[in-house]
């Protein structure tokens, strides 16, 4: 007997209702909402954004490492051949403006006659710090520099500052720099100060 009012009760209940009529319809469910994501794009280093704010230290990053890829391509030539190879002197016509070649080149020419066997094949990294300057038409710009990967010598990191100006027609005939931009400048005051600002000259 007991099991039977057990029974009724639990069909009473799942009915929802006494009188035999149909059952209510289930609650509307409201969809939730697709989350969406507040990621910004990352920076394109193929194009010279048209707002100079854009031009920032995430954008600069992504440039500045293009270049080197680039000029990494150049130093695996010249430690591997142990000469200036023409091939790896266009990897580097393609990222320095003319006059910032001749100073690499005289630079390489005198790495690989005095020191060639602590060179590596490695890459330079540069970690932007700050940037100086950043317009449409120049770039300047303080980083660290590590040359781990470059030579054997314990020669640790230093403190570099880079120059960009935009390429011109003519200036990478073969594609080489993925970039819009080349190096007009590459070096540092021997006394650690920072150079007068070269985009003053833009």
């Amino acid at each position: 007997m007991r099991r039977t009012l057990a029974l009724l009760s639990a069909l009473l209940l799942v009915g929802g209702c006494s009188d035999g009529g149909e059952p209510p319809p289930p609650a509307a469910t409201v969809p939730s909402e697709v989350p969406t994501s507040s990621t910004a794009p990352a920076p394109d280093p193929a194009v010279i954004p048209d707002d100079p704010a854009e031009i920032d230290e995430e954008y600069v990053q992504a440039v500045v490492d293009e270049l080197f890829a680039v000029d990494a391509k150049a130093t695996e030539i010249f430690v591997t051949t142990k000469t200036l190879d023409e091939r790896g002197k266009e990897y580097l016509r393609a990222i320095y403006t003319e006059e910032e070649v001749e100073r690499e080149v005289n630079s390489w020419f005198h790495a690989l006659g005095s020191r060639s066997e602590n060179l590596l094949s490695g890459p330079l990294r540069n970690d932007v710090q700050h940037i100086i300057t950043a317009t449409g038409d120049c770039i300047y710009v303080e980083v660290l520099r590590d040359y781990s990967q470059t030579t054997t010598r314990d020669v640790g990191s230093r403190t570099v500052f880079l120059g960009l100006t935009p390429k011109r027609p003519g200036d990478d005939p073969e594609g080489l720099n993925p970039t819009p931009w080349m190096l007009f400048m590459d070096g540092f005051n021997p006394d650690g100060s920072r150079p007068e600002d070269p985009c003053d000259e833009y």
